[in-house]
């Protein structure tokens, strides 16, 4: 699973944060409504989990992306939200 630092400093993250039009988009697609959904029945509190990540200790955030990758459904969401961020 790769570093959340690195993907954040990242150059895709970075041309994502220059863009807003791109991230409500992003925000608002129905494949990333659905990819919350599925993480929120793997990691119970979605916003906990992604706070207790930001401060380190990433592993009930990092299971349920795992969890997530694993679904067949949540791949292909991950596919499409992919294909629609190029």
């Amino acid at each position: 699973m790769p570093n959340f630092d690195e993907l954040l400093k990242g150059k895709e993250a970075g041309r994502l944060m220059k863009d807003p039009a791109k991230l409500e988009q992003l925000r608002d697609a129905p494949e990333t409504q659905r990819v919350f959904a599925l993480l929120s029945q793997s990691a119970g509190d979605l916003e906990s989990a992604a706070q207790r990540a930001a401060q380190g200790d990433s592993a009930q955030l990092v299971g349920a992306i795992r969890q997530l990758m694993r679904d067949p459904e949540g791949a292909k969401l991950i596919q499409k939200m992919k294909e629609n961020l190029q």
